[in-house]
């Protein structure tokens, strides 16, 4: 039976939230370079995925999709549900438009310094953000994360007010950055004339005040929270939208599981809902500025994997990626090997050898096991030359010469030293999967690695040798005996 897919408002706002939270987490680190760069591209693609929800929540009418299988871009869905939701909305609509500008002009403002007013704007995202989730998700981020950060740095604040006003601060800047910094005026003055008091940017001041009668005290700092914004929790327990039928058999609602079967919900989630999992791509890209390097951590590693379908082909990519998941963070990477070239796959492969490192290396020995004998032959050579005069030799040549005696028939079972009753136990534990299932289903085993990649980057690091062995389950048929892989590793001998 097909697997039941979530719905797609679900999922979309599922991975809305693990994006903003992604900016929130780069934006907080003290050293990251391209800091508002790489967050802007996050939050407007978490903000993205949560207009599409909205949208395809609230107003079904509304078609998301071209013909050709892409979606709606953000700004067309920005303006659409601004005309949906209405006034209340402008100044969210404002604030992104802001960012999109910047996110679009960056390379105009690299000589100068709008950190301050970026991280205003922002902050003050952040707020529409978390309030738009909850007024229409009725979920509150605040139940998510206890998550309270302040700005602290080695610098006094800057008022973005101050920031704009300010003509020894703009008096030296490009035309591009002065224009920016106009289109912030021109949003606040259109709030203002429509009688919205709401502001598209958090301000800050500080106020010093001398007091008398306090002994040894230099200075004295006080926080005024009483104007802070107010956290409302909300728990719905009814359920809303019950469609019931003659048709067909009857459906039960109840709270007791055992007494529940068969499918309630089923969508069909369509290619091109998730194609903005590239922003995050592009964001490397950024912080990399030019390097052949993931930036990013394994975390957001495990995060793209679990949507690898959805990510724009591109070699150079497609190679950086298999290199980040099989050299530096020990993780699945076969989707983007099998999409390679044979000369840069084997070119990854020499490089694994080279720096002979374990555990890295066992990705070498899985895919030599599943090359065939003549893939193994060739390097159980170089591996004897590098290490026989070696007494105490290093624990994944012996792997390598246990894994060449193996008497199992399928290469796969072989390189992962498995059998087919070897069990797959879910995170949740409702259910567990025999190896032998997953072998006769390879959709099946694709959709299991998805989801424990997002598990992983949700914080379950237990998850990460099951995606290994899934990987290989889901991906490892498109190695088995390949000619032209096998003829290339000979070749660059």
């Amino acid at each position: 039976m097909r697997k039941r897919k979530s719905p797609i408002a679900k999922s979309l706002i599922k991975n809305s939230i693990a994006g903003m939270f992604s900016a929130l987490e780069i934006h907080n680190k003290p050293t990251i370079k391209y800091r508002y760069e790489i967050v802007v591209l996050l939050v407007l693609n978490s903000w993205e995925l949560l207009l599409k929800g909205f949208l395809y929540k609230y107003h079904k009418e509304i078609n998301l999709f071209h013909e050709d299988g892409t979606t709606k871009p953000f700004e067309n869905c920005l303006n659409i549900v601004n005309s949906k939701v209405g006034k209340e909305f402008n100044a969210v609509q404002e604030n992104l438009f802001i960012l999109y500008k910047y996110r679009n002009q960056i390379a105009h403002f690299y000589i100068a310094d709008l950190d301050p007013i970026v991280y205003s704007i922002i902050r003050k995202n952040v707020l529409f953000y978390s309030g738009f989730l909850l007024k229409y998700f009725q979920i509150d981020l605040s139940e998510v994360s206890d998550l309270v950060l302040l700005p602290i740095g080695f610098k006094r604040p800057i008022s973005p007010i101050d920031y704009i006003s300010n003509s020894s601060i703009n008096q030296s800047i490009s035309k591009e950055t002065k224009e920016f910094l106009q289109s912030i005026i021109d949003a606040s003055q259109r709030l203002h004339d429509n009688s919205i008091n709401e502001t598209i940017f958090v301000d800050f001041k500080m106020n010093l005040t001398s007091i008398n009668r306090i002994n040894n005290a230099d200075i004295i700092a006080g926080i005024d929270n009483t104007r802070e914004n107010k956290a409302t929790f909300k728990v719905i327990k009814e359920s809303k939208d019950v469609l019931s039928s003659n048709l067909g058999d009857k459906i039960v609602l109840t709270r007791d599981k055992s007494g529940s079967q068969g499918t309630l919900y089923y969508e069909e989630l369509k290619e091109g809902i998730f194609d903005e999992i590239n922003n995050i791509v592009d964001a490397n890209k950024l912080l990399a500025k030019g390097n052949p390097q993931f930036m990013l951590g394994s975390a957001l590693y495990y995060r793209i994997y679990a949507e690898r379908q959805h990510v724009n082909y591109n070699i150079d990519t497609y190679e950086l990626l298999a290199k980040a998941g099989m050299m530096e963070f020990y993780a699945p990477f076969l989707f983007w090997i099998t999409r390679l070239p044979a000369e840069r796959i084997v070119k990854l492969l020499y490089e694994i050898y080279d720096q002979c490192k374990s555990p890295k290396i066992n990705n070498l020995i899985k895919i030599l096991i599943l090359l065939g004998d003549e893939a193994v032959a060739v390097f159980n050579e170089l591996f004897k030359s590098k290490y026989e005069r070696i007494i105490q030799k290093p624990d994944f040549y012996y792997s390598f010469q246990e894994s060449m005696k193996s008497k199992k028939t399928n290469l796969i079972l072989r390189a992962l030293k498995i059998t087919k009753n070897t069990k797959i136990e879910l995170l949740n534990k409702e259910r567990e999967y025999n190896i032998g299932e997953l072998l006769e289903n390879n959709n099946l085993a694709i959709n299991i690695l998805s989801i424990d990649c997002m598990n992983v980057f949700n914080g379950n690091v237990s998850c990460r040798a099951v995606t290994r062995d899934l990987d290989f389950l889901a991906y490892g048929n498109e190695i088995i005996l390949n000619k032209k892989l096998t003829q290339e590793l000979s070749k660059q001998t």
